[in-house]
């Protein structure tokens, strides 16, 4: 070929290349976001439509109810092939794989699983977290310096851990924070290693250490230091997002409980208590606001927590609850039922009354595996929006109910924009649940064949 009539040929095939790619990238977008497993009701409407070289294939014994198109030929039940469109309304249990084809070559399966969601009391109440009814979180190790400027690290070297419960010094039992530092002072002064008494993993354990003296020349006073930074055991206020009598128990927050740094904050001993809402601090754009709350501890623990996750905490009530806005039970929406459009959250707002709020969900996102953020709300309601300013702390786990049924509940806040955030799937909650449930039954299990 001459080089006069090389450049066209190329710019031409340059051109069709694009324009496949055109055509084909949001096909092949499209494929890459349909969820490899998916959970739909009895009844529930799905449609799937690709567009060729990609095509779906279905199998001629399949669940009644499941029936495939190519423009106005159907492929009805009994007939195999390749189409375009299939649409989805099973009436009974069951699962079925939809396989995706590129070209007549399997690059995808679709497996459907068909089962009605459990049924739960949706939540709102005011809850409060305390991670133990007694002592205090280690919550991180820091050097202190002796008069001489020497550095130690004492409860690094004496084998105290970020995350151990701290509930005695010398056998003086720690109940509240502003204990510590007083009784570290009284037990120094007489001379000494310190035994602490620690929590870990639910064993109780001892290490000593030797505190690390530093004199005040001014005032001539003495006082010593650990190394320790320590946090109260109570973790704030949040929302209850459901109560599932079936299992006995709960979700809330709809996201991990974290401490200082960051880091994740043990719960094995944890208690969840009923809260008093006593005050609102209004959000504004780079300012979150929060609710205020109070709460007894032991008189108003209703319930314990046995798990702290990605997408909340769960554990069991010691006895149910009742919401006055949905008396009978309600049905837990699978992810495929979340639409955009108007939506509901319940919360309180002061004292122990739960409300009801408008909201828009503005995008459901695709996900395929367990994540907080599944879709992006927008507070409508105008008393919410003039009381709250929008979404506040405290509201974490809010459950948001569309169409009569439990689709999700409020995880985190937009800092720069208070009236919109993210929630987390219900169906992703129920999931948790049910793997913790099981978890739980197979030690209980385990345990009672020893």
């Amino acid at each position: 070929m001459s080089p006069r009539h090389r450049k066209p040929f190329t710019s031409g095939i340059l051109f069709c290349v694009g324009l496949c790619l055109l055509f084909i990238l949001p096909q092949a977008i499209k494929v890459q976001l349909l969820p490899t497993r998916l959970r739909i009701t009895p009844g529930q409407n799905l449609e799937i439509s690709l567009q060729k070289p990609f095509s779906i294939y279905l199998e001629a014994d399949r669940l009644e109810g499941i029936i495939g198109a190519n423009g106005q030929d159907r492929l009805e039940k009994g007939e195999s092939g390749s189409c375009s469109q299939v649409m989805v309304c099973p009436e009974r249990e069951g699962t079925q794989t939809l396989e995706i084809r590129f070209l007549g070559i399997p690059i995808r399966r679709v497996n459907l699983l068909v089962e009605k969601m459990p049924e739960v009391i949706p939540g709102g109440h005011a809850i409060g977290v305390l991670v133990a009814s007694e002592g205090v979180i280690i919550s991180g190790h820091l050097p202190v310096r002796d008069d001489q400027g020497k550095e130690f690290y004492p409860a690094e070297e004496a084998g105290i851990k970020v995350g151990d419960l701290l509930i005695a010094i010398n056998g003086q039992v720690i109940h509240r924070l502003n204990q510590v530092d007083p009784l570290i002072q009284l037990e120094a002064a007489k001379g000494g290693p310190l035994t602490l008494t620690l929590l870990r993993d639910g064993q109780t354990i001892q290490r000593k250490i030797q505190p690390v003296k530093r004199s005040n020349s001014q005032n001539g006073t003495d006082r010593y230091l650990l190394g320790l930074y320590v946090e109260d055991p109570a973790a704030g206020v949040g929302t209850l997002t459901y109560y599932n009598p079936q299992s006995k128990m709960y979700g809330a927050l709809g996201h991990k409980i974290v401490g200082f740094s960051n880091r994740e904050i043990p719960l094995t001993n944890g208690k969840l208590v009923a809260a008093r809402i006593t005050g609102i601090n209004q959000g504004n754009r780079g300012e979150p606001g929060e609710k205020i709350g109070i709460f007894s501890g032991h008189t108003d623990i209703i319930g314990d927590i046995t798990a702290n996750t990605s997408i909340g905490i769960y554990g069991s009530l010691f006895n149910g609850i009742t919401n006055q806005w949905y008396p009978r039970l309600i049905s837990v929406a699978t992810i495929s039922e979340v639409r955009p459009g108007p939506a509901e959250i319940l919360t309180v707002l002061t004292g122990n009354e739960i409300c009801r709020f408008t909201i828009e969900i503005q995008k459901v996102y695709h996900q395929t595996s367990l994540r907080d953020k599944g879709m992006v709300i927008r507070v409508t309601d105008p008393e919410l929006l003039s009381r709250t300013g929008g979404i506040i702390q405290g509201m974490s786990g809010s459950p948001i109910i569309q169409n009569g049924k439990l689709i999700g509940a409020i995880t985190h806040v937009f800092v720069n924009d208070p009236t919109r955030g993210y929630g987390v799937f219900a169906e992703w909650m129920l999931q948790m649940e049910e793997s913790l449930h099981q978890n739980r039954a197979a030690i209980e299990n385990s345990d009672f064949a020893a």
